[in-house]
């Protein structure tokens, strides 16, 4: 959810400082829009379990979109009109789609069997589209267990993230547009930042593009950082929102961040301190190709932990690989490869062009998470 809003608010940042967009990707001056807005009313419910009334969810949502001019947030008139109208007015249909994509992108945390529940293009009276896309909720919650890109579209319908083929004009009319548009934004990024930076493109509606680019990015990348190549400045800052921005919303998106990493599956390139470079990769000799790694270590290593000067050595997974870190420095990378037995072996290791790595910077990482062997020099 925290992604959706941190893509709203650089929507605003790409709109008014284009600047600041690309030092540091959100302005302490964005306002929120009204996409950017209803994941964050949406969330409290969410997260509570339980069935989820309509009367409810449409009474918080109201209120929440009638005091929006009050709270510094842009919303349309439209959207304005329907919020003092007891609810009883077609929805706009512009807010309907802000409505289900909110609902979407908030579910996408959910367990499977959650996620199953949720009938969010009935409950808002959606269409074949809405329909389609409401994959993006499956999609998600495959990325954020550690599935690679393909992996998490590996059995979705093609029209969720290929509604038109790639290089024809857009003409911004279809929300199955704006899906396969922001998964193309996120599926050629390396990270949250290059993945905002690709649908800031749109030109379209902007605030829903990167609104959805800022979902598929922090499913597999998190959030915590924007980061820009040497060549761009090599910015690493973190990703704070606008100074303005109401309490309750601040207390609500900080409690997100906190619940995201707390119930993580894995440890995601954007809470980690590395960079953002293009690196050469080389294949080398592997030391540790004996290590038995049984079911549970292999979790222990997913979620990994946060380097300290007693933990300098750091591990993150991106896309299949698992990568050794330390201080900004990219050093090792490789992948975990199940065996007939169910345990797991350290495969494909491949050192990086970075001066500062080693063979045994792996052997840390594994002293780390508590695994005997010895550190290879």
């Amino acid at each position: 959810m925290v992604g959706a809003v941190i893509g709203d608010l650089a929507a605003w940042t790409w709109e008014h400082d284009r600047k600041c967009f690309y030092e540091k990707l959100v302005s302490p001056e964005a306002r929120l829009a009204g996409y950017g807005l209803l994941p964050i009313i949406m969330w409290p419910m969410i997260t509570e379990g339980g069935l989820i009334h309509k009367h409810r969810l449409y009474m918080e949502c109201g209120k929440g979109l009638a005091h929006a001019r009050v709270s510094s947030v842009e919303i349309p008139e439209e959207w304005h009109k329907w919020c003092h109208s007891e609810y009883d007015r077609p929805i706009p249909f512009d807010l309907k789609i802000a409505l289900i994509i909110s609902a979407f992108i908030d579910s996408g945390f959910l367990s499977e069997e959650r996620q199953s529940h949720l009938d969010w293009t009935s409950f808002f009276h959606g269409g074949k589209q809405e329909y389609y896309a409401g994959y993006i909720i499956r999609i998600l919650r495959l990325l954020n267990q550690g599935k690679t890109k393909d992996e998490a579209i590996e059995a979705m319908p093609s029209a969720v993230i290929n509604y038109y083929p790639s290089g024809t004009e857009h003409d911004w009319r279809d929300l199955l547009e704006y899906t396969t548009f922001a998964w193309r934004c996120f599926y050629y990024s390396w990270d949250f930042t290059s993945a905002l930076h690709n649908a800031a493109k749109c030109n379209g509606n902007c605030h829903l593009a990167m609104m959805l680019t800022g979902a598929f990015a922090e499913a597999m990348y998190g959030c915590s950082y924007s980061m820009t190549k040497e060549k761009f400045g090599g910015h690493y800052e973190f990703i704070d929102f606008s100074k303005d921005l109401n309490p309750n919303y601040r207390e609500i998106l900080d409690r997100a961040r906190i619940h995201s990493f707390d119930n993580r599956f894995f440890f995601k390139k954007n809470d980690a301190m590395t960079n953002v470079e293009r690196h050469k990769w080389t294949a080398i000799e592997n030391p540790y190709s004996e290590c038995i790694i049984d079911s549970d270590f292999r979790i222990k290593m997913m979620k990994a932990y946060k380097t300290s000067w007693e933990e300098r050595y750091g591990v993150y997974l991106d896309n299949g690989w698992f990568y050794v870190y330390r201080s900004h420095c990219i050093l090792l990378r490789y992948k975990l490869t199940e065996q007939s037995d169910k345990t797991y072996r350290i495969t494909d290791l491949q050192i990086s062009d970075d001066p500062h790595a080693g063979i045994g910077d792996l052997g840390e990482v594994l002293y780390s998470l508590g695994h005997i062997t010895d550190i290879v020099s």
